[in-house]
């Protein structure tokens, strides 16, 4: 009784006969087909990443340590106040003489020969593109550069 009182898609599809259940199998093996070729390749992509990333936190362990053997070796430190003072006081005493008087600007702009010239713009070009690498790493497309 409580089987006549049930009706579902489901149950009508495979009362219609062999075929109908033959075709409901059929699209059932599919879906499941396509399900499980989706989750391969999203589990082999998840492995790729997870490869990637223990290499690059192995190799950035890698130069840490390296790094930390060239300041211990060469004996580095971080510059003294003296140094820091004496190198921006020469620094401000050379580059403002250039903002007070206009003709020392041009006088030094007319002084740069053409080998300088060729040079600065070498590292222009060098600085845009590398600006330009990190733009397309940050946007994480071409298009537009």
């Amino acid at each position: 009784m409580l089987r006549q009182s049930v009706s579902s898609p489901v149950r009508s599809m495979f009362s219609a006969g062999p075929v109908s259940r033959a075709l409901f199998r059929q699209q059932q093996m599919r879906q499941n087909s396509t399900l499980s070729s989706l989750v391969a390749k999203a589990n082999a992509a998840v492995a790729s990443a997870k490869s990637l990333a223990d290499k690059g936190l192995y190799w950035s362990k890698v130069v840490a340590e390296v790094s930390k053997q060239v300041y211990l070796k060469e004996s580095f430190a971080p510059p003294t106040a003296a140094q820091f003072q004496s190198t921006y006081n020469g620094l401000y005493s050379s580059v403002l003489p250039h903002f007070t008087s206009p003709e020392a600007f041009f006088a030094a702009l007319k002084s740069i020969n053409g080998a300088t010239l060729f040079k600065f713009v070498g590292y222009g070009i060098q600085l845009f593109g590398a600006f330009s690498l990190g733009e397309i790493v940050g946007r994480r497309k071409i298009v537009g550069y």
